[in-house]
């Protein structure tokens, strides 16, 4: 019987994916090419319509992602013309100047991101293009990310 208890507690399913504490996860991105990897934190908040998922590392470095009007798995479209109206955004701030801090607020730039898994777990791809106060553009490229709601 002793054996048999031993065998039971040793058995565990693997066909159920596990899903991420909230505050742990992933975050990863080209930034004007270079490499840039969430390594203090990265989050995921889903409410009242809005998912928005950030993670940060032991730099200051902040990369941000939010979703208006969010209703699961598919392609949103973050920032875009003037008139567009749009409030999605992605944002990344490289410090605590004013001036490091790109956005694509509705006429700032544009991108799109894509939610792959939407239960459980918030999961996705990015990119986007986003200007800071004086105007001057940074391109975020093959972002990821995957994280506990």
């Amino acid at each position: 019987m002793a054996v048999s208890a031993i065998g039971f507690a040793g058995c565990t399913s693997t066909d159920t994916p596990t899903p991420n504490l909230p505050g742990s996860g992933s975050m990863t991105a080209k930034i004007d090419g270079s490499e840039w990897k969430a390594a203090l934190a990265v989050q995921a908040v889903k409410a009242s319509g809005t998912l928005q998922v950030s993670g940060s590392d032991n730099n200051g470095k902040q990369l941000n992602v939010t979703i208006m009007n969010y209703t699961g798995s598919g392609t949103y479209t973050l920032g875009g013309p003037a008139t567009s109206g749009n409030g999605s955004n992605g944002r990344w701030t490289a410090g605590t100047s004013s001036t490091q801090t790109y956005n694509t607020m509705v006429g700032q730039g544009e991108g799109t991101c894509t939610v792959t898994e939407a239960s459980g777990n918030v999961e996705g791809t990015f990119s986007f293009k986003a200007k800071n106060s004086d105007n001057i553009e940074v391109s975020v490229t093959n972002g990821s990310f995957k994280a506990g709601i």
